[in-house]
């Protein structure tokens, strides 16, 4: 019997990375956590791209909304994944704010509501902003976070998507410096005033 090496690339493993991070930071909504850096085409979304491609791979479909043609070919050619409508799509990246698609996500079935859509959404910060209180599961209390780029519309549409529990979808917003919160589906999700 003979022994076989694993060998992982810089590449692989920051994936690996990713995506324990993003479990994270699921898991405990509110939490700001980290996101590496992967080549892409549009300078600003290399985290948000990097995150898609911890997520994706050749078993899932994708969706990118906000850029042209050539840019979604790219994203599906290095994640694996088939390229879709967003309104059937196991994982969408919003390169700018969705507002009322996020509405349209598959949100799962209640045999099956784990295939409800995870959304990935580029914003402008996560270090300024407006300021939010999340609570609900994995949240002790609640817990604060500021955020910038995201409409009212965005929070609504997020809330009717997810006003069938256990349908739903997850949301993770990520910044162009690499900074990510999670937002799951039992997460309740308030802007709170200065």
């Amino acid at each position: 019997m003979t022994a076989q090496a694993v060998v992982f690339t810089p590449d692989a493993r920051q994936s690996q990375e990713d995506f324990r991070e993003v479990l994270e930071c699921l898991a405990r909504p509110g939490r700001l956590g980290r996101v590496g850096e992967s080549p892409f085409p549009l300078t600003g979304a290399r985290h948000a791209y990097a995150l898609l491609r911890a997520l994706a791979d050749q078993e899932v479909s994708i969706s990118i909304d906000g850029a042209e043609e050539s840019v979604a070919r790219f994203a599906s050619l290095g994640t694996g994944s088939r390229l879709v409508e967003s309104e059937v799509a196991d994982y969408v990246l919003f390169l700018t704010d969705p507002g009322d698609q996020l509405a349209h996500l598959c949100r799962g079935e209640l045999e099956v509501p784990e295939f409800g859509a995870t959304a990935v959404v580029l914003v402008e910060s996560l270090a300024s902003g407006d300021r939010y209180v999340v609570s609900g599961p994995g949240v002790p209390g609640a817990r604060e976070f500021r955020m910038s780029g995201i409409s009212p519309a965005t929070l609504v549409a997020r809330d009717a998507a997810c006003a069938f529990y256990p349908l739903g979808i997850d949301i993770v917003f990520v910044d162009p410096g690499g900074r990510m919160v999670g937002l799951p589906r039992t997460t309740v999700i308030e802007r709170q005033a200065d």
